[in-house]
This record gives structure tokens, C-alpha cells and sequence, in this order.
């Protein structure tokens, strides 16, 4: 697994192990929401919401599971964006992948750019959408 700006590694823990042993559906999200973080200051967009007071926000998720994961792997969390015509709305993607790069969970949120002090859904600022653009594209 060769690691790229829009993907990071995570180690699994008992915090994301369910009744039945393997990751749940809670420990996916919160896997993947630590990394959508990451991946944002690794790219650089975390600077650019906290300078416009702008930042993404999750409308709906669906999740689709292919594969079983344990305690003690290792995952590789990939973000990616589709940006369409309408800037202001978004498909963000959050894949997860094992050790053999076998895709494990799709997360599939619709979501947008919030404005932080009007708080309504906005046009992202040209660097902003640039960035994502460069680093995030699907």
C-alpha cells in the first residue's frame, strides 16, 4: 500500500471491535472520520477552513462492507471528492483498504462547504476548491 497525500494509515484497536469480533460500523466511521482530518491538514485544507471559516459538512453516509477487518491491522483510509457544477455541494468518498490493498468499506457521504459564521451551505473560495481539487479529485 503506497501511501499518497489524499490517504493515510490506521492501526485498528479494541475501540473499533464489535460483539462479533471484527471492526463495526461505529469503529469504520470513526476511522474514517480521524482520517478525513488528517488527510485535510496533509493537503492543506484544514488551513484554508480555519482561514475562511469554511469547511466541509456531511449531509448523508452510506456505507457498503465487502470485507471483514480485525484488531491489530492495519488500514489505509483514501479520500477522494467529486466536485460537480454546483461547487458549493460534494461526494465525498472515504474507501478503506487492508493490508493486501483489498477494498474492506465504501463511505459514501453527499455533503457541501459550510460557512461557519452564516451557517448555510456556500461556494467554496477559489484556493479552497483548487486544493481540493489538486489533491482530492475522484
Amino acid at each position: 500500500m503506497e501511501k499518497n497525500f489524499n490517504s493515510i494509515f490506521v492501526k485498528l484497536t479494541s475501540d473499533h471491535i464489535d460483539k462479533n469480533g471484527h471492526v463495526s460500523e461505529v469503529g469504520y466511521l470513526t476511522v474514517a472520520n480521524i482520517a478525513y482530518w488528517k488527510i485535510c491538514e496533509q493537503v492543506g485544507l484544514l488551513k484554508l477552513y480555519n482561514k475562511y471559516k469554511i469547511s466541509g459538512i456531511v449531509f448523508d453516509t452510506h456505507m457498503e462492507f465487502k470485507k471483514e477487518v480485525f484488531e491489530g491491522e492495519e488500514v489505509m483510509v483514501n479520500l477522494s471528492f467529486n466536485i460537480g457544477k454546483n461547487t458549493r455541494k460534494l461526494i465525498r468518498r472515504l474507501d478503506i483498504y487492508d493490508r493486501e490493498n483489498r477494498l474492506v468499506v465504501k463511505i459514501k457521504s453527499n455533503g457541501g462547504f459550510l460557512d461557519l459564521k452564516k451557517r448555510k451551505i456556500v461556494e467554496p473560495p477559489k484556493q479552497m476548491l483548487d486544493t481540493c481539487l489538486k489533491y482530492l479529485r475522484e
